[in-house]
């Protein structure tokens, strides 16, 4: 069920960081165009390009999760042994989840505000709760990454780098003899 759902999430994080990366590329290029060519340009083209390249790097944080590619201090897991590792990896992953579910809880208050007010975004014309949804849904699939990797430091709770582990422990399957790919 982990694996499935690391696979489910990890497909969807490269699918969004690209389509919107690209998105925000095309629109750039569209309003360099206009601008250089034309000598015109389209008012909600620089806003768009902001908001889809914004979006692109908060799910890239989500993928960061599953990447390990977070900092993180290395020199003191090396130091401890393996019980107090295993205490740090406990401490450090349930402070980060509260800060992710306070974040959470904050950006959803948040949105609701935002779109009781019914503001505007000034470029796009649009509802500004409509652009501000990536926050809660960004924190939201931050909060489910470190469940997964509680869910896997569960398994190996002395790690040295859980992160690293959590990779490797969704990466390798075993194929149809038994063996590890």
């Amino acid at each position: 069920m982990i694996k499935y759902l690391d696979k489910l999430l990890y497909s969807l994080e490269r699918t969004l960081i690209v389509v919107l990366t690209l998105a925000g590329l095309i629109m750039a290029s569209l309003q360099v165009v206009l601008r250089y060519a034309f000598n015109t340009g389209i008012h909600w083209l620089e806003a768009g390009l902001v908001t889809a390249l914004v979006w692109a790097m908060l799910i890239g944080a989500v993928h960061g999760v599953r990447q390990g590619s977070h900092p993180r201090v290395d020199l003191l897991p090396l130091l401890v042994p393996p019980r107090v590792r295993a205490a740090l990896n406990a401490v450090a992953l349930l402070a980060t989840l509260a800060l992710v579910f306070y974040f959470l809880f904050d950006s959803v208050f948040y949105a609701r505000f935002i779109d009781r007010i019914n503001a505007l975004h000034p470029e796009l014309g649009i509802k500004m709760v409509y652009p501000f949804l990536i926050i809660p849904l960004v924190t939201a699939l931050m909060a489910l990454r470190y469940i997964l990797l509680a869910a896997a430091l569960w398994r190996q709770p002395d790690s040295i780098t859980p992160d690293s582990d959590f990779r490797d422990l969704m990466t390798t399957q075993p194929d149809n003899q038994g063996e590890q790919k």
